[in-house]
């Protein structure tokens, strides 16, 4: 429209009428205006002034109604228009846009076509973004549909691991058990629970879209993790570190808090057990749903899920957390959910190192439920054998330093202090389960 207005000769008009200086006084008399009343003769002032007053009212009044008139009839033509074009591309847009090279979309692309509007090139713009608002639907369509199969997919692939998990190869055929049926009767398994045996509370709403990693990958999370792992012990790597500070039922511990990173650490000494035996049965525990929730507080409810096993020491495993003495966010239930390796390396001093990491999964990240939430987790158990002190009965078997670790990043101190506190009784059920059937002996 501002394009319109230097040229359209009546806008002008219009404009050098309404915004224009009013007339000069003295007025040509010998070329009188057909619309303007000229006094001949000599009169008085105010009548003059009075006269040219009203004059001037008539023609502004004229040219308002004139202006009316005209932008009423533009409305009409625009909303004309517009009618036409809807109707047109709810009738043909189908049509043109599944055949593009029907006659129909020709005509419609053609510049020579007729057009209500100025520019030959706006019906191609106009058919174009047809095109496009369609196909971006079509995509929205086909989205939905891919993400309903693709959930489908991933219940039948999560079953399948599990099966695959559970009754493969290494958890059947090696048992010692299973060599003869004859005589034997049913083959005894109360022994060996299969791993990542217990409850399965996951459906399929919350299997996860995990891409199984390579083992070169496996091998680069364990080399990064065990570098983190000795980063974090050499912040308290003499004994003189936990002194003066407080203990608990022989366990003592160790503090350091780095702007919102913490890293914690309890150790206690344990007699007469080795570090292979703990680390067997510590792996036992951590690696079996049904004893992961013997360590924990009755009121949060854990599950463990392995999704991948690379090799007897390495597994990646998906975890889900719940707290119900917690009423969650606007009182709904809020459970944490990660995807961590567990593993397991012995040293060349005999030393036994465990570790759970989290992977960083972005995808998974994204298409958590709406009532769960992503928890970064890295904690450690090392068990050193301590040749310098020997059991009193003179057997030779060396005391074995027991060490819970950890690196956290917090953001509230409440939630720091709070799994401090909690890190102490993990231990010391650990110490339940794990040393106390050790240390029995008939």
């Amino acid at each position: 429209m501002s394009d319109c207005i230097g040229t359209d000769p009546e806008l002008r008009a219009m404009a050098h009428y309404f915004l224009g200086p009013d007339p000069a006084p003295d007025v040509d008399t010998e070329n009188p205006s057909p619309n303007r009343i000229v006094a001949t003769t000599a009169g008085p002032p105010a009548q003059l002034k009075k006269l040219k007053r009203n004059e001037r009212d008539r023609q502004r009044s004229l040219a308002k109604r004139q202006s009316m008139q005209h932008m009423r009839q533009q409305v009409k033509e625009l909303e004309a228009r517009k009618q036409r074009l809807v109707e047109r591309s709810d009738s043909s847009s189908n049509d043109v846009l599944a055949t593009p090279d029907s006659p129909q979309s020709h005509e419609f692309r053609s510049p020579t076509a007729t057009t209500l509007y100025p520019s030959p090139a706006t019906p191609i713009k106009r058919e174009n973004f047809l095109r496009l608002a369609s196909e971006i639907e079509e995509f929205r369509r086909q989205n939905t549909v891919m993400t309903q199969q693709l959930r489908a997919r991933d219940v039948t692939t999560g079953y399948m691991q599990n099966l695959l998990l559970e009754f493969s190869q290494d958890e059947t055929d090696s048992d010692n058990n299973s060599g003869s049926d004859s005589g034997g009767g049913k083959k005894s398994t109360k022994g060996r629970q299969p791993l990542g045996s217990g409850p399965r509370p996951f459906n399929g709403d919350s299997s996860v879209r995990f891409t199984p990693l390579t083992r070169e990958e496996g091998l680069s999370c364990v080399r990064q993790t065990l570098q983190l792992i000795n980063n974090a012990r050499f912040l308290y790597a003499s004994d003189s570190t936990y002194l003066n500070r407080s203990t608990f039922l022989g366990w003592e511990q160790y503090t350091l808090r780095q702007g919102s990173s913490i890293t914690f650490s309890v150790k206690k000494a344990l007699p007469n057990v080795t570090p292979a035996q703990l680390m067997a049965t510590t792996w036992r525990i951590l690696t079996d749903s049904r004893n992961v929730k013997k360590l924990i507080p009755a009121t949060v409810n854990t599950h463990i899920r392995p999704l991948q096993k690379l090799s007897d020491d390495l597994i990646v495993i998906d975890r889900r957390s719940e707290d119900s003495a917690r009423s969650g966010v606007m009182g709904k239930k809020l459970a944490l959910r990660t995807v961590y390796v567990l593993f397991r390396v012995a040293d060349a001093d005999g030393s036994q190192t465990l570790a759970m990491k989290t992977i960083n999964l972005p995808l998974v990240k994204k298409l958590l439920r709406d009532d769960e939430l992503w928890c970064d987790i890295f904690y450690w158990i090392r068990f050193l054998p301590n040749g310098s002190v020997r059991s009193s009965g003179g057997n030779g078997e060396c005391t074995t330093v027991t060490e819970f670790g950890g690196s956290n990043t917090y953001t509230r101190d409440e939630i720091a202090k709070a799994w401090l506190g909690e890190l102490v009784f993990l231990a010391i059920r650990w110490e339940t389960l794990a040393v106390a059937p050790t240390l029995l002996k008939f």
